[in-house]
């Protein structure tokens, strides 16, 4: 069953058909650090509930999102765990921690949304690989039934408001695009939650919700196809 999300092409939103998505989520869990990726959102999301705090899992989540292929180095971590950076991920965490679902997000208003902007441009300095890209491959370890993956391949193909990269290698999308993208990525998930959670379900290769199942087809359709065979 095709699964349907719009998206902003030539500057016109259309109808995307996501075809065979369980078959494009089991081809991405054969990819080992998409797999493994996947897993520890998944152990992570469970000492979160656990109690955990966000900034204690920090350490764990930022090596964590080499498996898919952050290009944050561990000068840009050991960075991030103190002075602005660690309180920038502190603001982060807070304020996208309480919410439950993605219209939590929708109803947020323009001051805490400019809260979260300044503080990810505290994190995304485009030093050592510290994009908003790299940041929100943390992010979605820690939040995962918030926030996407934010490739620069996700947001030209859901937005287009940036040019489709021809290098996953060199992201350039900035912070100020993170809050339209996660407009999109709530409407999406919200307009198609049915279908995205009969499609977790049925995925045995890993413990997805509805979000992490719309993120890792986007992926695929975006940017992932250019490594199928």
């Amino acid at each position: 069953m095709p699964l349907m999300v719009r998206r902003t092409l030539d500057g016109a939103v259309r109808d995307w058909i996501v075809e065979d998505p369980d078959e494009k989520l089991a081809w991405r869990a054969q990819l080992p650090g998409a797999s493994g990726y996947d897993q520890a959102a998944h152990v992570l999301r469970i000492l979160s509930a656990g109690g955990a705090e966000g900034l204690a899992l920090l350490p764990l989540a930022m090596p964590t999102s080499w498996m898919v292929n952050s290009r944050a180095t561990s000068h840009a971590f050991q960075r991030w765990r103190a002075g602005l950076a660690h309180e920038a991920w502190a603001t982060l965490l807070a304020r996208l921690g309480p919410m439950t679902s993605l219209d939590d997000w929708l109803a947020l208003g323009a001051d805490e949304r400019g809260e979260v902007e300044r503080a990810l441009g505290v994190l995304a300095t485009g030093r050592d690989g510290a994009s908003l890209c790299a940041v929100t491959k943390v992010l979605a370890l820690l939040r995962p039934q918030l926030v996407p993956l934010m490739d620069d391949a996700a947001i030209a193909f859901a937005l287009g408001t940036i040019a489709m990269p021809e290098t996953a290698d060199d992201p350039r999308a900035t912070a100020a695009s993170f809050a339209p993208m996660l407009d999109w990525f709530a409407t999406a998930v919200r307009d198609a939650e049915d279908a995205l959670v009969e499609i977790a379900v049925r995925h045995g290769q890993a413990v997805l919700d509805a979000p992490q199942v719309l993120d890792r087809l986007l992926w695929i359709e975006s940017w992932g196809h250019r490594l199928r065979t």
